[in-house]
């Protein structure tokens, strides 16, 4: 824009106003446009909140979709003090007998006592060997004191870990302790110190050897390198915690309800913020009144949740049916109570209303499936009604320039026709002086 500004020196006239009232008016179609794009960007924010609490909802079914997801289960030990355990939705309910006829351990050795964490344990190489596996690990002067062999073992990555012990006795108090990092036959390890010459090397003799945990499930026979065990019963980890091969402990794994209710409940949770801002959003005046987004997953959701199921062939159809209705609004009430007692009466049936199993197409899968194509990427209704409104963003982006291009060069015509207004009163105005003085001169 020009910044040239003058007054009306020689009118009177306040130019610099007048001109500023004229642009005034001269922007006014770039001001409805800046209010378009604001509406257009405000849409576009407004989508994509709509976007995320769909895809929130979508989240919530994926958690009910199969019937690993959708089988919640809960899993107890008869003796925590021997062994614990914990179920994933891959597990399936049944009970397990356990006898631990011994935990896993780590290797440990430990060396001769040593005065002092400087005392000297030579230069040369050590090495270390691990199922077959040697690392060799080079001390050299000045880099040769008992404290500099803990480091050097630690910073090799060998399998072992080292430490110092102070047993607190007067004379040699420090001893190298060395461990093996994981526990089982595997993880067992050999030192050979004879590559140290100079000082005193450690010794080292056995405190525990490395040994795989021994237990048996229902009778067979079972090893692990760990204590901690994912993959001996499927979808189960167990943790030993002490061995007693005359103690069984028995492990359960049954259906949770509370887990599968709490699931359904950041569904119908999620439904309803859904809904919720659905139904502001097409309030008179909101941002997204009219906008097909809105009808289009109202409808889809709606039919989805409400319709019966077809084809199914399971004695529940409808979400109503396990305690799932729409109430005022069009929200989901929950009615827990009566979806426990449905998953008392007959649990597969409830599990086949929501899940996709075999030829079986439930609720939860088809609900799925639907947001997944709205929210597609390529052509779902999101990509499309954004890429809309950032195309119109863009045309209105190219109008403004050319609008503000024309308004520049209009405030400029303005300031030259007023310019020249100026200068033409001022010279009327020096004539006129001329005369009068002229005249007046005549008469004297």
């Amino acid at each position: 824009m020009s910044t040239f500004t003058f007054s009306g020196i020689a009118t009177g006239l306040d130019t610099s106003a007048i001109i500023a009232q004229l642009m005034t008016i001269k922007r006014l179609p770039i001001v409805r446009l800046e209010e378009r794009k604001s509406l257009f960007e405000q849409q576009k924010t407004a989508l994509s909140d709509l976007e995320t609490k769909l895809k929130t909802l979508q989240d919530a079914v994926a958690a009910l979709d199969t019937a690993n997801e959708f089988g919640a289960l809960s899993a107890t030990s008869s003796n925590e003090d021997m062994v614990t355990v914990t179920a994933s939705s891959l597990a399936a309910p049944g009970t397990y007998d356990i006898v631990v006829n011994s935990l896993a351990t780590f290797q440990k050795d430990v060396s001769q006592g040593f005065s002092s964490l400087i005392d000297n344990v030579g230069t040369g190489s050590i090495s270390i060997t691990i199922d077959g596996e040697v690392t060799q690990i080079d001390l050299s002067e000045p880099v040769n004191s008992l404290a500099d062999l803990r480091d050097a073992i630690n910073d090799a990555g060998a399998g072992v870990n080292a430490t110092i012990l102070n047993d607190g006795s007067d004379t040699t108090p420090y001893r190298l302790i060395l461990t093996s990092a994981e526990s089982g036959n595997d993880a067992a390890f050999s030192v050979d110190m004879s590559g140290l010459s100079g000082g005193t090397a450690p010794v080292m003799s056995n405190l525990t050897t490395a040994a795989d945990a021994s237990f048996t499930i229902d009778s067979i026979p079972v090893t692990a390198s760990s204590n901690n065990i994912a993959d001996a019963i499927t979808g189960l980890t167990f943790q030993l915690h002490a061995e007693d091969e005359n103690a069984t402990t028995t492990v359960t794994v049954v259906t949770d309800p509370e887990g599968i209710q709490e699931k359904v409940q950041v569904m119908v949770d999620a439904y309803n913020d859904l809904f919720s801002y659905i139904d502001t959003q097409s309030q008179e005046n909101s941002t997204l009144r009219g906008h097909p987004a809105l009808r289009t997953i109202r409808s889809r959701l709606q039919n989805l949740f409400t319709l019966p199921l077809t084809g199914s062939g399971s004695d529940y159809t409808m979400f109503a049916q396990v305690g799932l209705r729409q109430g005022e609004g069009g929200l989901l009430n929950f009615d827990t109570a009566e979806f426990s007692d449905a998953l008392s009466t007959d649990y597969a049936a409830v599990r086949d209303l929501f899940v996709e199993r075999g030829t079986n197409l439930g609720k939860a899968y088809l609900i799925r499936t639907s947001i997944d194509n709205l929210t597609d990427s390529v052509d779902g209704i999101f990509k499309i009604g954004q890429d809309s409104l950032t195309d119109k963003i863009e045309n209105i982006d190219d109008t403004i320039l050319r609008y503000e291009r024309s308004a520049e060069t209009y405030q400029a015509y303005l300031e030259r026709k007023f310019v020249a207004m100026e200068n033409m009163v001022a010279a009327l105005q020096a004539q006129g002086s001329y005369l009068m003085s002229a005249v007046s001169g005549n008469f004297q």
